[in-house]
């Protein structure tokens, strides 16, 4: 019997359906999940093997409440450090920033033939976002600018398209990180890295953008509250494109794990019509795992693994100390 603590959101608790998931540990894994209030000091009754999180809105907010939950948390962690924390903090750090997530994913993508991460650029403001767009050799409108924060509010989450210069006016949230935007046959790969799983679902986004209407266009909204143009919404007549192969998708998850040093996270993966290659345009921690079946036995099955691993090398650690 293993025993698990946890510390979810509540939004992200039921989204996950995760009451659904701790009865699923209990009674198929032997594992006994128990939630942590992080707005006090953390006293349990039970020596908790590991703990399961997503602490990134409070590791990187700086309201009185974030700061309090993860002190909380921590204190607890460094008391304990026997506890397998799924995933380690120090590693999640990365994800405060889509820069820094560029810069740790791209090196490991590029080194495949077929598959590459965006080139971008990070603006403070509107006027330096314009003078990069025009020195640089490959990122020329329409671009994609997406908040340089990757989580913590509901802005991280605003993408815009961008179609010239007067459009960078209507941004509102920098720096934003700047990448070009690729047609892509309207297909998006949102992919789901859980351990040693990975899973693709092909969903539909928006319509190519044609170059010549570039002189009309400014900006585009994606994401929660989107608001594009209806030339721009996908023609679901049109089917999507087949999933990605077997092959290609661990190759390419597995660059982008070793990149990052973490094991629960979602990656969106386009194919550009340009040259046929797939980007990786957007990576996640902890994402909801809409559309896997297989979402609760490979969490599960991931967080054994990590504690029983822990257990074998403490072992080991004994043996030759011994």
């Amino acid at each position: 019997m293993l025993n698990v603590g946890y510390y979810l959101s509540e939004r992200k608790k039921q989204k996950l359906k995760w009451s659904d998931f701790v009865e699923y540990c209990k009674e198929n894994h032997s594992i006994i999940l128990h939630e942590l209030d992080l707005t006090q000091p953390i006293e349990l009754e039970v020596k908790l093997d590991g703990i399961l999180q997503k602490i990134t809105d409070e590791l990187f907010n700086a309201d009185e409440l974030s700061k309090k939950k993860l002190s909380n948390f921590l204190n607890y962690i460094n008391k304990n450090p026997e506890i397998v924390v799924i995933e380690d903090i120090e590693k999640l750090k990365v994800f405060r920033s889509r820069d820094d997530i560029n810069k740790a994913i791209k090196p490991k993508v590029d080194e495949i033939e077929n598959a590459f991460v965006p080139p971008s650029v990070v603006a403070a403001n509107c006027l330096e976002a314009e003078e990069l767009i025009s020195n640089h050799e490959t990122i020329k409108y329409p671009v994609i600018c997406k908040p340089v924060t990757s989580c913590g509010s509901v802005q991280t989450h605003d993408l815009y398209i961008v179609g010239n210069k007067e459009g960078l006016k209507n941004l509102n949230y920098f720096p934003y990180l700047i990448t070009p935007y690729y047609n892509h046959y309207q297909t998006i790969y949102k992919t789901f890295i859980n351990g040693d799983s990975y899973v693709s679902v092909p969903k539909y986004s928006i319509r190519g953008i044609d170059p010549n209407e570039l002189s009309d266009f400014k900006t585009a909204k994606l994401g929660k509250g989107m608001n594009i143009p209806e030339s721009m919404l996908p023609n679901r007549k049109i089917p999507l494109l087949k999933n990605l192969e077997s092959e290609q998708l661990k190759l390419i998850c597995e660059k982008v794990k070793s990149g990052l040093g973490v094991e629960i996270f979602g990656v969106d993966i386009i194919c550009c019509e340009q040259d046929q290659r797939f980007s990786v345009i957007d990576v996640n921690y902890f994402p909801g795992f809409s559309g896997v079946p297989s979402f609760y036995q490979d969490l599960a099955i991931l967080v054994k693994k990590k504690i029983q691993n822990k257990r074998k090398s403490k072992t080991i650690e004994k043996d030759i100390n011994n």
